[in-house]
Formats: structure tokens, C-alpha cells, sequence
């Protein structure tokens, strides 16, 4: 969970209680006035994904083979990934953006930051900042 109000927390703690998981609530220092948390549980993202969206709050689900991305001014992105946790196109997606471009390079690089999701990732990273845990800081040599 990314950034959520007070009154958003409250639901999304209803939600995870759902899941017998309590939330470590943080300060969000992107956006004032908002809180910030990770769970490191594995859950049935679909559910999870929807029912966040409802709530409204941005947040970023990622298992193992698929990633959930929401912002409520874009909506909600399902990613599948591969074992390294990159995006996977389909050869027939491809063929399609490539055919909807109509043979113009921009209009076909447009529609592949689409499909890789580029939009929502630069909108979320802000809010990530401030979620580093002690076992994403770079380690001193």
C-alpha cells in the first residue's frame, strides 16, 4: 500500500483483518497527511487488487508471476511477469499495437509504455521512496 488518507486506512485495515494480516502503518512522505505500508504476504492478488481499487488507495501488489499496479487517475494495470519479475508481452499483443500504429515508431512506442505499464510506474515511484526496507538499501562494501 502506497499512500492512503486516514479513512482509506481504516478500511484497507477492515480488509487485510479480512486476511488475518494487521498493517505496520508508516508516514507517506510524498503526501502529507497520508500513511504507507508493506506486506510481505502472499494473497490472492486478484481480490486483493480489486478490492483495493474500490478503496482508491495507490498501491503496487506484485507475487510471483504477476504484478497489480492502481493509481485512481489510471486505473489498474495487470502485468504477468517472467522469473526475473519482467513484463511479458504476447507476440500477438505485439502484432496488434504494431498493426493500431499504423506504421507510425511513435504511436507503436507510445502503445509499448502502455503494455509495459511505464505510466503507472511513474506515477507510483514517488510513493515509494519512502518504503525502502533495511533489505533494499545498498549494502557498504
Amino acid at each position: 500500500m502506497l499512500c492512503a488518507s486516514t479513512s482509506q486506512r481504516r478500511e484497507v485495515d477492515r480488509l487485510f483483518a479480512s486476511f488475518s494480516l494487521h498493517p505496520a502503518w508508516q508516514p507517506q512522505p510524498h503526501q502529507n497527511l497520508s500513511f504507507q505500508t508493506v506486506i510481505d504476504s502472499v494473497l490472492d492478488g486478484a481480490s486483493v487488487a480489486s478490492a483495493l481499487a474500490k478503496i482508491g488507495t495507490p498501491f503496487d501488489i506484485e507475487l510471483d508471476t504477476e504484478r497489480f499496479l492502481f493509481h485512481p487517475g489510471l486505473g489498474i494495470k495487470r502485468q504477468q511477469l517472467d522469473e526475473t519479475g519482467e513484463v511479458v508481452l504476447r507476440v500477438g499483443q505485439l502484432k496488434r499495437e504494431l498493426l493500431d500504429s499504423n506504421s507510425s515508431a511513435a504511436e507503436f512506442e507510445r502503445r509499448l509504455r502502455v503494455l509495459e505499464g511505464q505510466a503507472w510506474q511513474d506515477i507510483l515511484e514517488p510513493y515509494r521512496l519512502g518504503i525502502l526496507r533495511y533489505d533494499q538499501m545498498p549494502k557498504a562494501v
